[in-house]
């Protein structure tokens, strides 16, 4: 009977000790409350790079307030899609193990899917946890696991990083070379006209200058193909180098393909009337004379 009461007493021990196991975590990998994945707040990032696995390097940099796109090419980004993405890789990291527990190569990180660097913090994406379908992403010697988001948004083109803005802002147009026309800016501010057009007011030049000086694509991506229909060129007060664009067709409607970086940036076809064409004024038709 002594026998059987120490061995209750110490199945009941038992049951004790794993009660307290479960409530305090012992056993579960360690992870801090809410810890984000970034190690930077995403206010102070800097610089962002990522390359998959067999493909160029790409990296973002940040100067001035704006941020560039400086590798494989440089182009100027648009701020407000790479803070949005910036924000989005701060994800709260769900677990947390030693790297030794695991066979790199089948949880696909070795080689890696995807590197990442922000600032100076270096992650490798690896495959998806088939259970609760999280991302195992390598940091130094852990292993974490993360929403399945960041993957799928870094995955797709750098293209919509950029910006669509045609000209940087803040520009001002000397000379606009268009299909058929020619403006050049006159030392009194005025616009001189190749060929002249007749009868047509200072402010529809204006608005045509205008139109290009703020002109922003539908979509911003690789040079591609499509028939030729002319050459644009914009030269800029205080720029040495003019832009040249090679105007062609699109199923949109247009595109104009850069000369010196490997854009193209598409416009719909219901912008290209605006865009091509300076029309003169309408005249007012004569006063009749009153019958009578």
């Amino acid at each position: 009977m002594r026998q059987k009461t120490w061995i209750n007493l110490g199945l009941a021990f038992l049951v004790l000790a794993l009660a307290l196991a479960l409530h305090f975590g012992l056993g579960r990998p360690r992870v801090p409350r809410a810890k984000p994945l970034l190690s930077d707040p995403p206010s102070r990032v800097n610089r962002l790079a990522f390359a998959f696995a067999g493909h160029p390097r790409v990296v973002f940099r940040k100067t001035g307030g704006q941020w560039w796109l400086v590798a494989p090419f440089r182009a100027r980004a648009e701020n407000l899609n790479l803070e949005s993405l910036i924000e989005g890789l701060g994800e709260t990291v769900h677990a947390a193990y030693p790297a030794s527990r695991f066979k790199l190569g089948a949880i696909g990180l070795l080689p890696a899917r995807m590197r990442l660097w922000v600032n100076h913090q270096e992650l490798d994406f690896g495959a998806r946890d088939p259970v609760g379908h999280l991302r195992f992403i390598r940091e130094g010697n852990r292993i974490l696991l993360v929403e399945d988001v960041l993957y799928y948004r870094l995955a797709g083109s750098f293209y919509p990083l950029l910006s669509p803005r045609l000209l940087p802002a803040g520009s001002r147009i000397a000379t606009l070379e268009i299909p058929g026309l020619t403006l050049n800016r006159t030392a009194k501010g005025g616009w001189h006209l190749t060929p002249a057009v007749k009868a047509v007011s200072s402010d529809r030049i204006a608005r045509l200058i205008r139109r290009w000086t703020y002109a922003s694509a539908l979509s911003v991506g690789p040079k591609g193909h499509g028939r030729p229909l002319g050459t644009i060129v914009i030269r800029l007060i205080g720029r040495k180098r003019p832009r040249v664009y090679r105007l062609v067709h699109d199923s949109f409607g247009f595109a104009l393909v850069s000369r010196i970086r490997p854009l193209r940036f598409v416009f719909p076809k219901a912008v290209e009337p605006r865009m091509f064409t300076l029309r003169a004024n309408r005249r007012k038709p004569h006063a009749r004379a009153p019958r009578g």
